[in-house]
């Protein structure tokens, strides 16, 4: 049982199996971790299982457990807040492809966990230890589902303009969410691939170019404003227009820009995270931070910060130290509305950047050798070398290289951003010859 960039994550059977949660279980007992816990699952078959094993195993041990159903991993968060649980999981694999299953955990803030809580788990070897003398209740609710939705919709009440949107809910779990709230604060929403299934027919849960050539060809076909695309379990979001997808860091940049127009302070944001995001920072008069990915609401907890962010994912605290694509949707739309500003608009304000990503997969990443090769071809040319989470080189102000192990795959990652697009791409393909030949 090994925790990742976001909680546990692995191919059903082979890397990830149902003892595992029973360990897991365990080691929360064992580390004294809470009385009463709060688990939701998202919509894969294998999801379910895990969900039925940690309830009944938690369950064993005289514990109160509340299993909330099928919910987005941020309504999960949101509920363990509300419910003042001690802890909570959400039983999903996000993005990753139908054959994964995982687990996040959150503490009862809806906040994942540390690092160091995840080593404790992970480290815990006490024999399984002796049931309670009778077993814990166990409890349904779904109460939390529609509390979330009244309070969000309460909060951003008053839609002036309105909007023709379609949103992609990836056969996850936020079609009762992001396209119902949209539509209850009177937006025209249509919904695609909004059926829950463990197949993902419509596409695999990851929302990538590749995975959503038919969403854009519907975007750009059709009269939608724009369009939004979860992954699997609802903490992330992607924009479409009718350009194609809208880059990562534009998503990110216009939530920043929105939450700093309201309060100013610290920032965090990922290392994988555009420079442009730090300029936004600085031209506000607050301080950026970078710091590893899935980790973010760490530093962002620490600091007493007003935002936290990486590729897709935002944390807005005013609302939860949960990273919340359902969240950043509504905020975002109802912020064009108040103001009588179109998405068009809205990306002409964000600074041009081009970047790029490479996922190699069955590639290792070995840091000391893809150092020393990168080191000598651009000697010249580095300003600055980050080790927080993977490899980052700095060229300049405006240009970086990430290699990083990616946490939930085996896989590669090549992150390249740059203000000329030949650059980039002649930086993506020298970062790949190094990293074959390391």
């Amino acid at each position: 049982m090994k925790f990742g960039t976001s909680g546990i994550r692995g191919v059903f059977d082979s890397e990830i199996n149902s003892r595992d949660i029973i360990k897991l279980a365990e080691s929360i007992i064992g580390n004294n971790m809470g009385e009463r816990f709060f688990v939701g699952f998202d919509s894969r078959r294998t999801s379910m299982l895990f969900t039925n094993v940690l309830v009944s195993s938690l369950s064993y041990f005289g514990k109160t457990v509340v299993n909330g159903g099928c919910l987005p991993t941020p309504v999960i968060a949101y509920s363990i807040k509300k419910g003042k649980y001690d802890i909570g999981f959400s039983i999903t694999a996000s993005h990753n492809p139908s054959e994964y299953v995982g687990i996040k955990v959150f503490d009862s803030n809806g906040m994942a966990l540390s690092e160091e809580k995840e080593s404790m788990l992970e480290n815990y070897n006490e024999q399984s230890k002796s049931p309670a003398i009778k077993f814990g209740k166990i409890l349904y609710d779904r109460n939390y589902e529609n509390q979330y939705k009244h309070e969000i919709t309460k909060m951003f009440s008053g839609t002036k303009r309105k909007f023709n949107i379609l949103i992609d809910c990836s056969n996850g779990v936020t079609n009762n969410f992001t396209p119902v709230i949209l539509s209850n604060l009177g937006h025209s929403v249509t919904s695609l691939n909004s059926h829950r299934s463990h197949l993902f027919p419509g596409h695999n849960p990851e929302p990538i170019q590749e995975n959503l050539v038919s969403t854009i060809s519907l975007v750009k076909k059709s009269n939608f404003d724009f369009g939004f695309v979860h992954d699997g379990d609802g903490d992330r979001l992607v924009i479409i227009t009718k350009d194609g997808i809208v880059p990562d860091y534009i998503f990110s940049y216009l939530i920043m820009s929105i939450i700093l127009e309201e309060r100013r302070g610290d920032v965090v944001i990922s290392i994988n995270s555009s420079n442009s995001l730090e300029e936004l920072a600085l031209k506000n008069s607050c301080k950026s931070i970078r710091t590893c990915l899935g980790k973010t609401f760490i530093l962002l907890d620490k600091k007493s910060g007003v935002f936290a962010t990486e590729p897709s994912k935002v944390i807005d605290p005013f609302w939860g130290l949960w990273e919340d694509g359902i969240y950043a949707a509504i905020k975002l739309v109802q912020f064009m509305s108040k103001n009588d500003i179109s998405m068009p608009e809205m990306i002409s304000k964000c600074p041009k950047r081009y970047y790029n990503q490479k996922n190699i997969a069955g590639v290792s990443l070995d840091i000391e050798k893809v150092k020393s090769e990168f080191i000598r071809r651009f000697q010249d040319r580095i300003s600055g070398i980050q080790e927080i989470d993977g490899l980052r080189f700095i060229l300049d102000k405006e240009t970086w290289v990430l290699f990083r192990s990616s946490g939930t795959e085996r896989k590669t990652r090549i992150y390249v951003e740059s203000s000329e697009q030949t650059r980039s791409n002649q930086l993506m393909n020298e970062s790949e010859k190094i990293l074959s030949e390391s």
